[in-house]
C-alpha cells in the first residue's frame, strides 16, 4: 500500500495551541484571526481537537474550511500523545465558491427593493435585526419566533397555493416572496426573502434574509389571493408531500434503525459515550420524522374538500389508548396519567384514527409541560348532544391572551424546549372542526391548562 503524503502538519500542546506547524497551516491560523503560537482558531479544526481532547482517542474526520477567498475541504487525522495532540491533514482540496442561483433579494427599482435584514435560528427564533430607526417600527425582539412576528400569508398559484417560507424550511433551501404582515399592525405588509445557514457539518442553523415592505393594490385579483380566501387552499404544492416522503422519510428512518442497534449495543460492547451519542442521533431522527408527519398532516387538511369519516368512537376508550401511548414517555418525566375508569364511556361520531391523534397531541403536551410528580387528568362526559374529553395538567399555564395564538402554525409561546414543531394545536383543532367539533382550552399563567376536544356525540346514524 503507498501511504498518502500528508498536505499538512501540525503538533499541539495539550491545551490545544500551536507548538509548530507546517505554513499552509499557519495561514489558516492568522485569516481566522489567531496567533501562529495561540490557541487553535479555525473553527472546524479546533471543535475536532476538544473532540479528541474529550474522548482521548484518535479521530479522523472530513471537515470543511474557508481557505482566503475560496473554500476548502480536508481530510483531518488527530492523534493524542504524550506531548500533546499530532494534527495531520491527508487530503486539501481547494474550490472556487459557487456563484448562487440568483440573488433572492428584489432588483434595484423593483417595488419594495427598501428592506431590512433579520436572522432567526433552526426554530425560527430570530436573533437579530435591524434596528428600529431602519425599520420604522418595532423591530423583533431576540428570541421572538418568526411566526409570532409576522403573520404568514398563502401565494395563491393557479390551483397550486403555496408558503414558500414552509416549503424551504422543510427541504432546507432558500426562498423568495413570502407574503407577510405584522401582527401588531395587520395593514403593514411584507414580502420575506431568505436563505438557509449551515454549520461545518452541515446541520441546518437557521435562516438570514431581508424583510421588503410590500404594496398591496386593492383590486379584485389582489382581494382573490387574500388570506381568508386562501384558507381553503392548500398550503404546499401537490407534490411536497411524495417529495419529502422520497427525499426524508426512508434515509431517516434507516439513520434511526442503525443509531438505535448502536446505542442497544446489539451488535457487542461499546463505549458508553458512544452509545450515548448513538441515542442522540436516534432521538434526533424520530423528532424529525414527527415534523414530516406534521407537515404531510398540513398538506392534507389544507387541502380543498378535506373531510373525515363518521363513525362511532368511544372518547373514553380513546383517551385509554392515548394515555397507554405515551407511558413511557410520562414515566421518563414522573409525570402520572390519570385516565377515565374502566367501563366508562362517551360515545361521538368522528373519524377514530384522527381523534386518536387529536388526544395524543393533547396528552404529550399536557406530560411535556408538567412538573415532576404531577398528574395530568382526563375526563370525558357526554351532554346536550356533544361528547368532551377534557385533559388538563399542573403545568406552568397559558396567558389568557395567549388562548389562540397557540392554535396557530408554527406557534410555540417558548414553551416546548427543543420538543414539537408548533402544529400539533394547530392540526388538532382543524381536525376537529373538520368533524364538526372544536379544540378549546382554559387557562391562566401559573394554574396549569386544560384542554377540551368537544366533538357531536354517538346517535347511531
Amino acid at each position: 500500500m503507498i501511504a498518502l503524503k500528508p498536505a499538512a502538519q501540525a503538533r499541539l500542546d495539550h491545551e490545544g495551541s500551536i507548538l509548530s506547524a507546517d505554513a499552509a497551516l499557519l495561514r489558516l491560523q492568522v485569516e481566522a484571526g489567531g496567533d501562529p503560537n495561540g490557541p487553535l482558531a479555525v473553527p472546524a479544526l479546533a471543535q475536532l481537537v476538544r473532540l479528541v481532547r474529550r474522548l482521548s482517542i484518535p479521530v479522523s474526520r472530513a471537515v470543511e474550511v474557508v481557505d482566503g477567498a475560496s473554500d476548502a475541504s480536508m481530510w483531518v487525522q488527530i492523534r493524542p500523545d504524550g506531548e500533546g495532540y499530532a494534527l495531520t491533514i491527508v487530503d486539501w482540496q481547494t474550490r472556487a465558491p459557487e456563484e448562487p442561483a440568483g440573488d433572492l433579494s428584489p432588483a434595484p427599482g423593483e417595488e419594495g427593493a427598501n428592506g431590512w435584514s433579520w436572522q432567526v435560528d433552526a426554530r425560527l427564533r430570530f436573533r437579530r435585526s435591524q434596528e428600529a430607526e431602519v425599520i420604522g417600527h418595532e423591530p423583533p425582539r431576540s428570541g421572538e419566533p418568526l411566526t409570532g412576528y409576522f403573520l404568514l400569508d398563502i401565494v395563491a398559484e393557479d390551483e397550486n397555493p403555496a408558503m414558500p417560507l414552509l416549503e424551504a424550511l422543510a427541504l432546507r433551501v432558500p426562498f423568495r416572496d413570502q407574503p407577510a404582515r405584522l401582527r401588531a399592525d395587520p395593514s403593514i405588509h411584507y414580502r420575506l426573502f431568505g436563505e438557509p445557514l449551515f454549520d461545518n457539518v452541515g446541520g441546518l442553523t437557521g435562516y438570514r434574509g431581508q424583510a421588503v415592505p410590500a404594496v398591496i393594490h386593492t383590486d379584485l385579483s389582489a382581494a382573490s389571493a387574500s388570506p381568508s380566501s386562501a384558507e381553503a387552499g392548500r398550503i404546499f404544492s401537490a407534490d411536497l408531500g411524495r417529495r419529502l416522503d422520497q427525499a426524508l422519510r426512508q434515509p431517516i428512518g434507516r439513520i434511526i434503525a442503525n443509531a438505535s442497534t448502536i446505542s442497544g449495543q446489539l451488535q457487542g460492547p461499546l463505549r458508553q459515550d458512544y452509545a450515548n451519542y448513538a441515542a442522540d442521533i436516534a432521538a434526533a431522527g424520530r423528532h424529525l420524522l414527527e415534523l414530516i408527519d406534521d407537515l404531510a398532516d398540513l398538506q392534507a387538511i389544507e387541502r380543498p374538500g378535506f373531510t373525515t369519516a363518521k363513525e362511532e368512537v368511544d372518547l373514553a376508550d380513546m383517551a385509554r389508548r392515548a394515555a397507554g401511548l405515551l407511558n413511557l414517555k410520562s414515566a421518563a418525566r414522573h409525570v402520572r396519567i390519570q385516565t377515565p375508569p374502566l367501563g366508562e364511556r362517551a360515545p361521538a361520531c368522528a373519524e377514530y384514527r384522527r381523534v386518536l391523534q387529536i388526544l395524543v397531541n393533547l396528552v404529550g403536551n399536557a406530560v411535556r409541560h408538567s412538573p415532576g410528580d404531577s398528574t395530568v387528568w382526563v375526563r370525558v362526559d357526554v351532554e346536550n348532544g356533544r361528547a368532551r374529553v377534557v385533559v388538563a395538567d399542573q403545568g406552568g399555564g397559558i396567558d389568557p391572551a395567549d388562548h389562540e395564538r397557540i392554535f396557530e402554525r408554527f406557534e410555540r409561546l417558548g414553551l416546548s424546549g427543543e420538543e414539537g414543531s408548533g402544529l400539533g394545536l394547530y392540526i388538532s383543532r382543524r381536525l376537529a372542526r373538520a368533524m364538526g367539533g372544536d379544540v378549546t382550552v382554559e387557562s391562566a399563567l401559573g394554574q396549569g391548562a386544560r384542554f377540551t376536544l368537544d366533538l357531536p356525540s354517538w346517535t347511531g346514524q
